[in-house]
């Protein structure tokens, strides 16, 4: 659409009124304000609207010979151009071809005998309600394109994650990521080491979205690099130093890794939620808390490496945040006791099942209201 000069097409078959509109609107026109042209029925006006699609108001008179208006006005409506109004013009007693017309989609209309000043007021109306469509138009074709974009960054995000669960004799693994938005900032991934042991890793970059988004990339980045050949404390002391230097500003990933070989776990946490245990001997849950600074934090940090085992029947929980500080109707948070007693309620059925009561728990908490940050779960039984 034309921008700057509104285009507007007239239809009546009056002979004098094209030069009764040029003599009324002349400085308009002179001063590119309206840009006019007419017809002298419905079928010459169809004819100049498929050849000239800038025009955007068409004022049409309705009793003409070929074509009426009110057949002329379905046509247009045929069209499907929004951003194309039309002013039908009549005489005071045909008020029901006015009514027709309106609800045909007629933006307003004029009686007749025109009066030229209320024709202006009408035509300014109407072009300025087709100004602030067009925005509202544009806001939303706007919109559908950063939707588009989103859904492929979500697409390539998730693109990055594990294909499949890593096949264990000696442990079932399971896991669920929920994004709060298109792009989200929670991750998870796995590893093989040359020694036969498993890295399992979860982490939790600051908000969500894009940046968000951008951080998991960065991450994902990292551990394919540097994961399955170097030892923990090395691999986050580089990741750190890494994501640091790229000054990110106030950016930051939390994350655990576990290296899990045979029934011995080193871990370390940089910031992520608790690791909950369950501990099927003991029938207790183990909370081992976070004791490191987020990666990307500071460019100096000792990175910690922690440990404990497990036996049969023992399970493993990695979670984000996203759960324990879920809210309710009542501005409650979950809690991480409730998870560590769901954990313990639950610890004999599988990883999936765990899982799937971990997510209906989220759900009868939160209600209908929609979670402000991503959920991930992550869960491993021991054999």
């Amino acid at each position: 659409m034309n921008n700057t000069i509104p285009k507007i097409l007239v239809v009546d078959d009056e002979p004098d009124l094209e030069s009764l509109i040029k003599q009324k609107f002349r400085k308009e026109i002179k001063e590119g304000k309206y840009n006019f042209s007419f017809a002298n029925n419905g079928v010459k006006a169809l004819e100049k609207l498929n050849e000239d699609k800038e025009i955007e108001l068409v004022l049409t008179d309705i009793n003409m010979p070929e074509m009426d208006g009110l057949t002329l006005l379905s046509k247009i409506k045929e069209m499907n151009n929004p951003l194309l109004h039309s002013v039908i013009v009549s005489a005071y007693g045909d008020i029901f071809n006015i009514r027709t017309a309106m609800n045909g989609g007629a933006f307003d209309f004029v009686v007749k005998p025109i009066d030229l000043s209320d024709l202006e007021i009408t035509i300014k109306k109407a072009i300025d309600n087709l100004g602030t469509f067009k925005e509202a138009v544009k806001s939303r074709d706007e919109l559908i394109i950063v939707r588009k974009e989103l859904e492929e960054a979500r697409t390539l995000q998730l693109s990055m994650l594990p294909k499949s669960i890593p096949q264990n004799g000696k442990l079932d693994i399971a896991v669920h990521m929920k994004t709060a938005s298109e792009v989200g900032g929670d991750y998870y991934d796995f590893s093989k080491k040359n020694d036969g042991s498993l890295n399992v890793a979860i982490g939790d970059a600051t908000g969500h979205g894009m940046k968000a988004g951008i951080m998991v990339s960065i991450m994902k980045t990292l551990f394919i690099s540097d994961s399955d050949e170097i030892e923990l404390e090395d691999f986050f002391d580089i990741s750190n130093k890494t994501i640091k230097s790229l000054n990110l500003g106030r950016m930051m990933m939390a994350f655990a890794m576990l290296n899990i070989k045979e029934n011995k776990i080193n871990f370390i946490n940089a910031a992520m939620p608790t690791i909950f245990v369950y501990k099927s001997a003991e029938k207790k849950v183990i909370e081992y808390v976070n004791q490191s600074m987020p990666l990307g934090a500071l460019s100096e940090f000792e990175f910690n490496i922690n440990e404990f085992e497990v036996d049969s029947g023992d399970v493993i929980l990695l979670l984000s945040d996203g759960l324990p500080e879920l809210f309710n109707h009542n501005k409650e948070m979950f809690g991480y006791e409730r998870v560590a007693g769901l954990l313990k309620e639950h610890s004999d059925k599988s990883p999936d099942e765990i899982i799937e009561t971990l997510k209906y728990a989220a759900k009868e908490w939160a209600g209908e209201l929609e979670p402000d940050d991503d959920i991930t779960f992550l869960v491993i039984k021991v054999k």
